[in-house]
């Protein structure tokens, strides 16, 4: 009887629907756990679903992709232990090491190893953004590229409308 009682609320689960809600998961994140960015391709939309869900988790880390975080000094410019933060330098020290966390968890860590950063939340977010979108000279040297070929492209002798549209969808 008991058992009868269990199998009408449990759903069934086999390995495939295991690694599906797994795979899910790991897109979308869930309150606990950022969404993962698993591969190279997946960055522009990882990208929005991460922010959202740093914005709707941890707002106040999220300031410190806003604006870099600075290790807090003494008069004599020596690095302060914890011991010596006031309590909003601790706020800030706890926001900083949380995103920096939450990037090592969403990011792959063989993707992780390719960043060049100095180890805060915002040098971080900022490679990442470098690596997949590239600097700003690259996004200008891309566009112009592209725009060239627009101006250069045109039918070749003999070339049926459908294979034009799809060098034209190639191009795009």
């Amino acid at each position: 009887m008991d058992t009868e009682f269990y199998n009408a609320f449990a759903t069934p689960s086999g390995p495939a629907a295991v690694v599906q809600a797994i795979n899910i998961e790991n897109e979308t994140g869930i309150t606990q756990k950022p969404p993962k960015l698993m591969s190279i391709e997946e960055y522009y939309g990882w990208k929005d679903r991460f922010e959202n869900w740093v914005q709707a988790n941890h707002l106040r880390s999220w300031e410190c992709i806003l604006k870099k975080y600075v290790l807090h000094r003494t008069e004599l410019q020596t690095t302060k232990n914890l011991s010596e933060f006031t309590e909003q330098e601790r706020v800030m020290y706890k926001a900083e090491k949380m995103m920096i966390s939450l990037l090592q968890q969403a990011i792959k860590e063989d993707i992780f190893i390719l960043l060049q950063q100095d180890k805060t939340a915002k040098s971080i977010w900022d490679a990442l953004k470098v690596k997949f979108e590239g600097s700003e000279n690259m996004i200008k040297s891309k566009k112009a590229l592209l725009k060239k070929e627009f101006d250069l492209f045109s039918s070749l002798p003999g070339e049926v409308t459908k294979k034009l549209i799809e060098r034209y969808c190639h191009l795009v």
